[in-house]
């Protein structure tokens, strides 16, 4: 499967196109698009026990600073070409963000929530977008735009603020330029269990405290996967991207990209984890910077382990086949960090990958190109097609996975002929020189491999760095690639 993050397209409605409806007090029913923009003069609540559908093409245009209370259900259901469109025209002064207080389950697609900011006192202080106090939420295609929680100097959680939510879902969601006075540029997260980040982008959020685009106090199992972090940062404090604060919190990145963030005056350019335990796999952690640390930092009783990752691996942290490497992304002054096809990151993640009883990658080959999924978000496409190699068993061979990959002493890679046949066994470095010659001659049909000890054909050591191993036949050809650490 070719992983792409897509935002989701906003159509805005031109107010003079349709009719207007004025709006304030208690609401439910339906909003349609023949209603919109619905003009809110006054503060807005959905009662508890009714349910309020906002339908695709609807702009809900707030004329003041007003807040969206849902005590009941609120189902917000765009499309990629009819959002539902949350805004104001004063950007100055914004409005007061949806606050969800309900035992109900908020639904919200294809949404645009922008301009939201907060004031006055706790829990109206934090979440500028979006408020999720104790209330659950599944969060689908939206995009949370140029939110603010500095009202009072104070506030966290510039586009979402979380409290005490269990199951709560983003999808293929956007946080763009959202900033929190406090902590969690983006979101911030508190006493939360089970959220899952899926498929989401996090661009150019700031907080001044910590946590540039994610904050969390004492959660439990927050899950990002295939997510981008690039351009975030944090002012006065840790975490570029994400920092812990509490007791016992565990967090998981699944092959996310985490780049060019940044820790001003902190640790931790991408992460700082406190009072935490980090679990990275198939994951990109490069080039964050910070002022003290950069990348990812261990601070008091901080834990991190480690696997299948491009991260530079700070004292303290374990695990395995990791290794530090530019991932030659294609454009990232235009924020595109997919790869090229050189990077190091290509088909050196892992497919299957269990965690004390617990599954966190679980792919199969129709699910990625080439012979194991890339590092980082985004999947490398080469243009051959999903799961197909140069070579089947119809040809003659079969080439496997190299292990240990990466290594720094030896590593073998394993083939399967099917006939009797010329077998060349060679190694390129990403300039196309040879660099060793591990077999060449006939060989006998079944399984059969060959062990690189990592030296040059000069007898000299191989440096640090990615090499291609070239198995080739009469009947067909395979390249894998692997990564020596010294």
């Amino acid at each position: 499967m070719k992983i792409s993050i897509v935002l989701p397209m906003i159509v805005i409605l031109s107010s003079g196109a349709l009719s207007q409806t004025v709006v304030s007090g208690s609401q439910s029913g339906v909003w349609t698009a023949a209603g919109s923009p619905y003009q809110v003069t006054g503060e807005i609540v959905v009662p508890s026990g009714q349910t309020l559908e906002i339908q695709p093409g609807v702009e809900v245009n707030f004329q003041g600073y007003y807040k969206f209370t849902v005590n009941g259900q609120l189902n917000a259901h765009g499309t990629e070409a009819d959002s539902v469109f949350f805004t104001t025209d004063n950007q100055a002064t914004g409005w007061g963000g949806i606050r969800l207080e309900s035992d109900d389950i908020a639904i919200l697609s294809f949404c645009r929530i922008e301009y939201g900011k907060t004031s006055g006192s706790y829990p109206d202080i934090h979440g500028g977008g979006l408020a999720l106090l104790t209330s659950n939420a599944t969060v689908s295609n939206c995009t949370f735009a140029d939110n603010d929680a500095t009202g009072e100097d104070n506030g966290m959680g510039g586009a979402v603020y979380a409290y005490n939510t269990d199951g709560t879902t983003f999808t293929n969601c956007a946080f763009l330029r959202n900033h929190a006075y406090g902590e969690g540029g983006a979101i911030k997260f508190t006493g939360d269990l089970n959220t899952e980040i899926t498929g989401c982008e996090f661009i150019e959020n700031n907080c001044l405290y910590g946590g540039g685009a994610i904050s969390c106090y004492m959660v439990t199992a927050t899950k990002m996967t295939y997510c981008l972090f690039a351009g975030n940062y944090t002012t006065y404090s840790n975490g570029g991207v994400l920092n812990t604060l509490g007791s016992g919190n565990t967090v998981y990145f699944i092959n996310c990209t985490l780049s060019d963030n940044y820790a001003s005056a902190g640790d931790g350019g991408a992460v700082c984890l406190a009072y935490a335990t980090g679990y990275f796999v198939n994951t990109i952690v490069y080039d964050n910077q910070g002022m003290y640390s950069d990348d990812l930092y261990l601070d008091f009783d901080g834990n991190a382990e480690v696997y299948y990752c491009d991260l530079p691996m700070p004292s303290g942290a374990t695990g395995t086949n990791n290794f530090v490497e530019d991932p030659q992304y294609t454009d990232p002054a235009g924020y595109d960090y997919s790869l090229l096809a050189t990077s190091a990151c290509i088909d050196t993640g892992t497919a299957l990958f269990v965690l004390y009883g617990d599954t966190l990658v679980n792919m199969t080959p129709d699910q990625y190109f080439g012979t194991a999924p890339d590092v980082g978000a985004f999947e490398y496409d080469d243009g051959s097609g999903i799961g197909e190699t140069e070579t089947t068993p119809e040809a003659g061979l079969v080439v496997y996975p190299n292990s240990p990959n990466p290594f720094s002493s030896s590593t073998t890679v394993s083939y399967e002929l099917f006939e009797d046949s010329f077998v060349s066994v060679r190694v390129y470095d990403l300039s196309g020189r040879e660099v060793a010659v591990l077999a060449s001659g006939i060989e006998s049909a079944g399984s059969r491999s060959a062990v690189w000890n990592g030296t040059e054909k000069s007898g000299q050591m191989a440096p640090t760095g990615t090499y291609m191993i070239r198995v080739e036949t009469g009947g067909g050809s395979e390249t894998i690639k692997t990564v020596i650490l010294r």
